[in-house]
């Protein structure tokens, strides 16, 4: 699903919001969970699941002598997501 479908079908679901102030919700929800992850703090959504941030080493073929890292961001469903994925 695309950002723009998310924010139709919310917009369609609550009469009483305009598909801009859906957008304006979903683009301030996005980059508070973005802030939060800079930070290397964990956002964790009850009943959906947690983000957290991992910090890698950069792999490289032929030479471990390299230093850098990089950071990923890693999802992890929680147990209800899991179960109404798996129903």
């Amino acid at each position: 699903m695309l950002k723009s479908h998310l924010i139709q079908h919310i917009s369609k679901k609550n009469p009483s919001l305009s598909e801009e102030m859906v957008s304006r919700i979903l683009h301030t929800f996005f980059s508070l969970i973005v802030e939060y992850l800079k930070g290397n703090n964990r956002v964790e959504l009850r009943g959906f699941g947690a983000f957290t941030v991992r910090t890698y080493n950069i792999k490289t073929a032929n030479t471990r002598l390299t230093k850098n890292k990089y950071q990923k961001v890693y999802f992890r469903p929680s147990n209800k997501f899991i179960k109404l994925i798996n129903q």
